[in-house]
């Protein structure tokens, strides 16, 4: 009897413990499936099948409305606010939409912002890690991994330090309203109250950088302009938020994925500490074995054929990246992490016109991190086999990370 590959069964599965812990042999079944000639579904799981979804400008990024879906129409009206936030953000935005919002926000959030902030990472690191041992053991993700990517990019933002906790808790709710593969009313009740109470901040911090610009990343966004065009006050309250979510959670997962998997893997973790040179090559293969981001969802604009899929007009077709990144026709022995890799072109940060915003941050902040911590408590090692993951769809990442140090 053939397996259930509808999206619902899929989503079950992938949100079960199981799943959870190991998303890579539910991805290695679907593989199986397909290769022997089954149905699989909506979903696109082969490195070249999800490289062209991603590039295809076509599909539509725009999936409030699947996202919302599950609410009622009552529910959904009662939560306007969590709707029109969605809607404004950028990655929710397609073809001439997205790219005028996306050039406005990449003349802010840009590589030279990131360079310039190091050395603040740097020394928001030394301090983290200066707490860190006083009892012979740590839980780096509540210790360092998590509060690291939130103060960064608070800091960035212009965000005062008194409000950043708030911020960070507003922009997780985002996050568990994107991948909670079924939205409920408290959550999305819960999200909309946290967009109003984030608005008030945000009315008061964007009037604050209008009148004293500083050198931070919302005043380079209210000052970003594109032949006159700049951000509406609306599009600069969401997407500052979406910047506090995807600095943050894609930096957070990616911290704790890499160290999480070093530790799993002492050949690879000895090897790094002794030659520091392989940093950048043993960050490109974290992103690739446990990227922080597993999936990405496109939505059919027209009834079509997608890499083979059939699609209705509207129908959510499911792009799955950590798939994608392990598959063996691309990758030899995809399930062997490895830090020698010879260089691969990994979609961990998408591709396209959705490549990640928040790459050079998450990046950045990896190259600082994991020197600093290796060389710091060179004895460090798991203290629990058992990991709890974050029980979301779209992004994955470690809740818990204890350590002897």
């Amino acid at each position: 009897m053939s397996e259930d590959w509808s999206v619902t069964s899929v989503v079950r599965r992938l949100l079960s413990p199981a799943g959870l812990a190991d998303p890579y042999a539910i991805y290695r079944e679907i593989r199986a499936a397909a290769d022997a000639g089954e149905p699989t579904g909506r979903f696109l799981f082969r490195y070249v099948d999800v490289r062209e979804a991603l590039y295809d400008r076509d599909l539509s990024s725009n999936r409030v409305s699947a996202i919302l879906r599950p609410l009622s129409d009552a529910a959904r009206a009662e939560n306007d606010l969590l709707e029109s936030t969605l809607r404004d953000i950028v990655v929710f935005r397609d073809r001439a939409d997205h790219r005028r919002l996306r050039k406005l926000l990449t003349s802010a959030f840009s590589p030279r912002m990131v360079e310039m902030a190091r050395p603040m990472i740097e020394r928001m690191t030394d301090d983290l890690l200066s707490d860190l041992g006083g009892s012979g053991g740590a839980d780096l993700h509540r210790e360092l991994t998590y509060p690291l990517p939130a103060m960064v990019v608070a800091a960035l933002l212009g965000i005062p330090e008194a409000d950043r906790k708030a911020f960070q808790s507003w922009a997780l709710d985002i996050v568990l309203v994107v991948g909670s593969g079924s939205l409920t009313p408290q959550l999305a009740h819960r999200a909309n109250d946290s967009m109003g109470r984030m608005r008030e901040l945000m009315a008061w911090l964007v009037e604050r950088r209008r009148r004293e610009p500083g050198p931070d990343l919302l005043s380079a966004m209210i000052a970003s302009s594109d032949d006159g065009d700049r951000l509406s006050t609306e599009e600069l309250y969401a997407n500052s938020l979406f910047l506090m979510t995807a600095g943050h959670e894609t930096a957070t997962n990616l911290l704790g994925n890499a160290l999480l998997t070093l530790l799993r893997h002492p050949d690879q973790l000895a090897m790094l500490t002794e030659d520091f040179s392989l940093l950048d090559d043993a960050i490109e293969e974290v992103l690739r074995f446990e990227g922080p981001v597993q999936i990405a969802a496109r939505i059919a604009d027209r009834d079509r054929e997608v890499q083979g899929v059939p699609l209705k007009a509207g129908q959510p077709l499911i792009v799955m990246l950590g798939a994608a990144n392990r598959d063996p026709n691309v990758f030899p022995d995809p399930d062997r992490f490895d830090i020698t890799r010879p260089a691969s072109r990994h979609v961990a940060f998408a591709h396209g016109a959705h490549f990640c915003l928040g790459a050079t941050l998450a990046r950045a902040e990896m190259q600082v991190v994991l020197p600093r911590i290796l060389t710091r408590f060179p004895k460090l090692q798991l203290a629990e086999d058992e990991i709890e993951w974050q029980p979301t769809l779209d992004f994955r990442g470690p809740n818990r990370l204890r350590v002897t140090l």
